[in-house]
């Protein structure tokens, strides 16, 4: 079995060939996903990624699954996680309903919510009003939180203020060379150029999807027997003990994410 792991981040399995803008370890490829994916066609019996097409344009998104499908052998298996819309639309409006009943102790978690709805998509610095919510002194809807979004919110809370501290220090003054160069020669539009080389570095959000939108585009492109699945589910054979949707000790890495599988 051939399996490709597509936009891994840190978060790899040794029997995948995985691929990630950066390296992040011996098992990674760095490649720009953008440039499509460097194999040839029918190479892989699964391809797998995870919380990377909320990150392609509305445009773009069709042209990397089909990349997907061409890597893929016949009746090869892609399976993707992707950021829940619709989980996410309805704990909005529930909150909000709480809210609009004069149950203000649910004011916390409509900020965070808030924060999940809007926040990846429009912020001009990384890590957001977010990282600034991981990082405050006391988070007093810590639980809820984590719920969401699982092991990835714990690091953040855990490890965010050290991070913190490093950016502030970096906004005092702290600034290399090409970048005070570029200050000068571009003066008041050298703010722009920061903001808009961060909204084409891939760290914000492009578009969001529900089950409904993932279903069509996904059978537009071509692929069949088109299913939802949880964390540990899946067409792919001994899935869990791969440990890329869920935690050793039986937890969903991403609770917030929707799961769909589909074959070539």
């Amino acid at each position: 079995m051939k399996l490709l792991n597509l936009g891994c981040g840190t978060r790899y399995h040794s029997a995948w060939i995985n691929i990630d803008f950066n390296s992040s370890g011996p098992d990674v490829i760095a490649h720009n996903l953008r440039k499509g994916i460097p194999f040839g066609d029918e190479t892989f019996d699964v391809v797998y990624h995870s919380n990377v097409i909320e990150h392609f344009s509305k445009e773009e998104a069709p042209d990397f699954l089909k990349e997907c499908y061409r890597v893929l052998k016949s009746n090869g298996i892609l399976r993707i996680a992707y950021p829940d819309l619709e989980s996410l639309i309805y704990q909005y409006v529930r909150i909000l309903k709480e809210l609009k009943n004069g149950n203000t102790q649910y004011a916390d978690d409509y900020e965070w919510i808030m924060l999940e709805l809007l926040d990846q998509s429009v912020r001009n610095y990384s890590g957001g009003e977010m990282f600034k919510y991981f990082v405050r002194e006391k988070i007093p809807n810590e639980q809820f939180v984590v719920n969401r979004c699982g092991t990835e919110a714990k690091h953040l809370i855990d490890y965010g203020k050290k991070t913190y501290f490093e950016r502030m220090n970096n906004k005092k003054g702290i600034i290399n060379k090409k970048e005070r160069c570029l200050s000068k020669i571009l003066g008041e539009r050298y703010l722009a150029y920061k903001i808009g080389r961060f909204r084409l570095g891939g760290e914000i959000h492009q578009w969001l999807y529900d089950s409904y939108s993932m279903t069509r585009m996904l059978d537009f492109i071509g692929f069949r027997k088109i299913v939802e699945r949880d964390a540990f589910i899946s067409y792919i054979e001994d899935w869990p003990n791969f440990h890329l949707d869920t935690e050793p000790d039986g937890s969903i890495y991403k609770p917030d994410s929707a799961y769909i599988e589909a074959i070539k």
